[in-house]
């Protein structure tokens, strides 16, 4: 604000701007000048004050006594310091400590008023006063015995739990440096103490290293034990922690201990250390008793420790191996059966395309052949009546145009041949089905051999016929106890290998032969093919190998034969040359035994 609005000189103003404390000039009225400390202390900008009563500054209640302190001022030498409210002008308050002194200016007494704002460091003041008093009532209403010092070596809390452990009451020790009286019978420090005065060495010295050790909770903390023959009537074992107190600034201002008797657990100790004594001496004699034969059969433990686990170890190595050879044949048979079949799809599609085309055709003429008919009968029906010798010969006319006599025979012939399709239809269906097994038990059953060579056959009907003729020589066979439609895999792929092995240059002949020797059947399926060198020959049986083109096989169709065989108990053995052709013969018991353990 410019200087003017003051009733006072301008040249007092420039030294009150530059002093940081809030200043007020009157003479009990009227605020005659206000610096910008003031100003900033209030809120109240420098205009608002030069039109303000100085009384108007300060809350209700001290209004008057302001008054009265600025004409003391006024009219006294002496000056004054008073803390008070004043209010800001955004209605809150603040703690100033306002002091007035007097002065002439200008040749009339004149009170200068100087403010400090004092809130922050009240508050302070309140919050510590507070926490103190918090702390007391916490330290005094704690079970645990517990005591604290100052940064003197003063005592400043003594709770009731440790008058009662130590026998001193708190109004003979709080104010005092006497507490080492309850534990000691000369002046010598405690821990808390020693951790005031921060000398860890003396700290170690006093109570040793096994007694003392650093707290693993708080920093700066220790905790020991130590027996005290003044406390109690009889002495008492006594732990106790010590931890250092820090004011906010970080300032040690004291320390804190606490107690705890631990005489009970000592005496409990003691006794069980003796008692252990004892039972450690019981034990040494009987264990030198028992170390000989310990040894030995531990010797014996180990060895058979040793072989049990090698032998489990080889256990479980042979089970996982077996099982993951399980898997993986089955996995193979699978592989290998869809393979054949899709080998095999177009030509069960041929077969199935050629009896639904003839049966349909006939139909369409079955169809065109009873229309004629009606015509006939319809003729018949009209002329029957009367049967003039015209009509009659109409009749005899529309018979020779559509040749009932050969419609009426040939009616059975179209319908016998549907039939005749439809049920090649459902056998090839049926074959294929039985073949695949998809919905067949995969149980052992009695079964009938004939059967399976003779679906399997017709399955492969399309890969042979074009390259091969049959000839089946069955003898007498029981039924056989086996797995159905493995045996027919193993027939599939013998048939197959049979077909292909045939030269392009002529039809060849596949023998089928079958017989009961003893218990066992025999199946031979013999070709007059290309035949199978010797060198090939005894590798037939292993697994992927083959002799065809990258593409036209997997190797896997003899060896998973050979498997299938083997499970039923059977053999199966292969001879050839290339003259004569090749010929496998099967050998199967008719009961199947199942290998001890082995699934069913």
């Amino acid at each position: 604000m410019s200087a003017s609005a003051y009733t006072l000189k301008p040249s007092l103003f420039p030294l009150a701007q530059c002093v940081a404390t809030a200043v007020a000039l009157h003479r009990g009225g009227t605020i005659l000048f206000a610096n910008q400390a003031l100003s900033r202390l209030t809120g109240y900008s420098e205009a608002e004050l030069a039109r303000m009563q100085f009384k108007q500054l300060f809350t209700a209640p001290v209004q008057d006594c302001a008054c009265e302190l600025a004409l003391t001022a006024v009219t006294a030498a002496p000056p004054s310091s008073h803390e008070t409210d004043i209010i800001t002008r955004d209605g809150g308050t603040r703690r100033v400590e306002l002091s007035i002194t007097r002065t002439d200016i200008e040749g009339q007494c004149t009170a200068v008023c100087s403010l400090v704002d004092i809130t922050d460091r009240k508050l302070a003041e309140s919050a510590q006063k507070q926490a103190k008093q918090l702390l007391a009532q916490i330290i005094d209403g704690d079970p645990v015995p517990t005591l604290v010092i100052d940064a003197s070596h003063v005592v400043t809390h003594w709770n009731r739990a440790c008058e009662q452990i130590l026998g001193l009451p708190a109004a003979e020790m709080v104010g005092t440096r006497r507490q080492w009286e309850a534990f000691y019978g000369s002046e010598r420090p405690i821990l808390a103490d020693l951790i005031v005065s921060g000398t860890v060495d003396e700290i170690i010295g006093l109570y040793g290293a096994k007694n003392l050790r650093r707290s693993q909770v708080i920093t700066g903390a220790y905790e020991a034990e130590d027996f005290f023959p003044r406390v109690g009537g009889n002495g008492r074992w006594l732990y106790f922690t010590a931890a250092p107190l820090y004011n906010a600034e970080g300032t040690m201002i004291g320390a804190i201990e606490t107690l705890q008797d631990i005489t009970e657990r000592k005496n409990a100790e003691n006794a069980l250390l003796q008692m252990r004594a004892d039972l450690e001496a019981t034990v040494a004699q009987r264990t030198a008793d028992l170390q000989d034969a310990k040894a030995t059969l531990e010797q014996d433990i180990a060895r058979r420790e040793t072989a049990e686990t090698e032998l489990l170890k080889r256990y479980l190595e042979l089970t996982d191996l077996n099982c993951r050879l399980h898997d993986a044949q089955q996995q193979l048979v699978q592989s290998e059966k869809m393979a054949s079949i899709g080998q095999l799809a177009a030509g069960v599609a041929h077969e199935i395309n050629n009896p639904i085309g003839y049966v349909n055709s006939n139909l369409h003429s079955l169809k065109t052949y009873i229309g004629q008919l009606l015509q006939v009968l319809e003729a018949y029906e009209t002329r029957e009546s009367t049967l003039p010798p015209t009509d009659l010969a109409a009749i005899e006319a529309v018979k020779k145009e559509v040749d009932f006599t050969y419609l009426r025979d040939d009616i059975g012939e179209l319908i016998n041949e549907s039939a005749e399709g439809t049920a090649r239809v459902r056998k090839i269906v049926q074959d294929l089905r039985d073949f695949s097994r998809t919905d067949a038990s995969q149980d052992w059953q009695q079964a009938d051999i004939h059967q399976g060579l003779d679906s399997t056959l017709n399955i492969a009907s399309n890969e042979i016929k074009y390259k091969a003729e049959v000839v089946r020589e069955y003898g007498d066979l029981p039924l056989v106890e086996c797995l159905p439609s493995q045996l027919n895999q193993v027939f599939m792929n013998i048939f197959v290998n049979a077909a292909q092995a045939m030269p392009d240059n002529r039809r060849g002949t596949i023998h089928i032969r079958t017989g009961l020797a003893g218990d066992e059947v025999w199946i031979e399926i013999a070709d007059d093919g290309c035949g199978i060198p010797p060198d090939v020959l005894a590798r037939i049986f292993d697994p992927f190998f083959t002799t065809k083109p990258v593409g036209k096989g997997t190797g896997l169709g003899l060896s998973l034969s050979y498997g299938i065989v083997q499970k039923h108990n059977g053999r199966i053995t292969a001879s050839s040359s290339p003259e004569t052709g090749t010929c496998f013969r099967i050998t199967l018991p008719v009961h199947h035994m199942a290998a001890p353990g082995a699934s069913q």
